[in-house]
């Protein structure tokens, strides 16, 4: 019981979504929340070009983003600007500018799996792709990133505002839109949350393998991934590595932070 209220709490602490699909949350909005621009704006016009164009090469850093304002022959200045919402912290040595980076990519990446994908109601679910097809394809949108997926994942999981006001509502917001804009069959009970917790740890632990082959054979990552989802969907196999356990760990301690938070 107690596992099951930490993780109710913990999906309507971290992405403030109904229990019940509504498809007004869905609905496209003019700016990409948590991102406070849209596609039209000049932030997203240097990041996007930085994520595709010079990360692979030069990592999430500085020097990635001063080279995308320097192809698109923009202002050094805006460099400052870029990251102005973000809190600096005391465990990371990176830039407020490069933390929005790494924002960019999880939030845009979401949203671009599912852009063209028109969600149906309950009866017309057949019509969506499969849970293990956007997986997949969600993985594939790392692959032009290959060596830099690890500096990735060491960024987000330090302990910051990063990580717990980013890094994990967006694991919880890209589990939940994998299944919501999918066939999979939904629930309304506590197998909701058990669902999306699933999926979150299929997508984290494929992930991890994706990283530690470092590319090199994609079509294994997609076995692994097909194998990892299955056992966890069907025969509740969630925890079996070190790795899962550590994030289910942050999972549940952002949880009991922001109960106390909430309660106080």
């Amino acid at each position: 019981m107690l596992l099951n209220r930490i993780l109710s709490k913990n999906v309507k602490l971290s992405i403030n979504r109904a229990f019940h699909s509504n498809t007004l949350e869905y609905a496209k909005a003019a700016t990409l929340s948590p991102l406070t621009y849209n596609k039209d704006s000049v932030q997203y016009k240097i990041l996007s070009n930085a994520l595709n164009k010079w990360v692979p090469k030069k990592g999430f850093t500085d020097e990635a983003i001063t080279s995308s304002l320097n192809e698109l022959d923009l202002s050094s200045s805006l460099f400052s600007v870029l990251g102005s919402s973000n809190s600096p912290s005391i465990f990371r040595s990176i830039s407020p500018a490069v933390m929005e980076l790494l924002k960019f990519q999880l939030v845009s990446k979401r949203y671009q799996l599912t852009e063209n994908i028109t969600p149906y109601i309950e009866t017309a679910k057949d019509k969506l792709p499969s849970l293990e097809t956007l997986l997949i394809e969600r993985l594939k949108m790392d692959q032009p990133l290959n060596n830099q997926l690890s500096s990735l994942f060491n960024q987000l999981i330090i302990p910051s505002p990063l990580l717990f006001n980013v890094a994990l509502p967006e694991l919880f917001n890209l589990s939940d839109d994998l299944i919501y804009f999918s066939n999979e069959k939904d629930h309304h009970d506590m197998a909701w949350y058990a669902k999306r917790l699933g999926v979150s740890c299929a997508y984290v632990s494929s992930k991890l393998y994706m990283v530690k082959n470092n590319g090199e054979n994609f079509d294994k990552t997609i076995d692994f991934a097909k194998d990892k989802l299955h056992r966890i969907m069907n025969l509740g196999e969630y925890y079996n590595n070190t790795e899962e356990y550590a994030w289910y760990t942050l999972m549940v301690s952002m949880n009991l932070v922001k109960a106390r938070l909430a309660r106080g």
